[in-house]
């Protein structure tokens, strides 16, 4: 005859009758018949003469066990799998955390050693290029810069150029300079190719805002279709020059 056990359930404290053979069925997991819930019962075993001294079952242990069991029989051979999955998922989750949190904070670092390195050191010219500008602007809308005002050069013209030559080959130069874009950008810098009738040139340096707008602030912008009268005066050679024409350069 097959060697019997009692064993009693955790969670209802329900006691069933078990032999052998159900205990080495699923490594002695099983599935309560009164509360449904899955134990080991090689966890719950008790003594049967201890068992039997403490109280008397309303129906015997034979027969609910028996009740138990026709339930429990269809589940215990699905137990050590459902138990192996709830122990293993928690872990799976917890490295998919690790490797997620890992993967932004590297992508962070990279964000930010690239803005450094090499955004932010070339904003100006980065600012002017289409497809770098809205990178760039969205950039320092995270790291609160400023983004440099766009330029087009190929946009300003100029009108009612004249070049007075002084004493001693000074120069003076007034003309008008106009924004034709629709957007506000900073005064160009301007210079000034003097000829002769010989093919030789004289070319003065590049004049900044600052230079030929003292009394304005030369980051200020000149708004869209805004004309500027804009003089200076240079130090030429003493050549005679016949020929003079406007260059404006970023």
């Amino acid at each position: 005859m097959s060697e019997t056990f009692l064993t009693n359930c955790p969670h209802c404290k329900s006691v069933f009758k078990l032999r052998k053979e159900h205990l080495e069925m699923a490594g002695g997991h099983v599935r309560c018949g009164s509360c449904q819930s899955l134990f080991l019962a090689t966890d719950s075993l008790v003594s049967m003469e201890k068992e039997t001294q403490k109280a008397t079952m309303a129906e015997s242990v034979d027969d609910a066990s028996d009740n138990m069991m026709t339930q429990a029989l269809a589940d215990i051979a699905e137990a050590p799998e459902l138990n192996t999955e709830e122990i293993a998922q928690p872990k799976v989750k917890s490295s998919f955390v690790k490797t997620a949190l890992y993967s932004i904070a590297t992508l962070i670092l990279v964000v930010c050693l690239f803005w450094y390195f090499y955004l932010w050191p070339n904003r100006i010219k980065l600012a002017q290029d289409p497809q770098w500008r809205p990178l760039l602007t969205s950039s320092c809308a995270v790291f609160g810069c400023q983004v440099p005002s766009l330029q087009r050069v190929d946009l300003f013209q100029v009108s009612g150029i004249e070049v007075a030559p002084k004493v001693q080959g000074q120069q003076e130069v007034s003309l008008l300079l106009k924004n034709t874009a629709d957007f506000a950008q900073p005064f160009p810098k301007v210079r000034v190719v003097l000829s002769d009738i010989k093919g030789g040139q004289f070319t003065t340096p590049d004049f900044t805002p600052a230079e030929y707008l003292p009394e304005v602030n030369h980051n200020t912008l000149i708004q869209p279709n805004q004309t500027v009268q804009i003089g200076f005066s240079f130090l030429s050679d003493d050549k005679i020059y016949s020929g003079y024409q406007v260059q404006i350069v970023e």
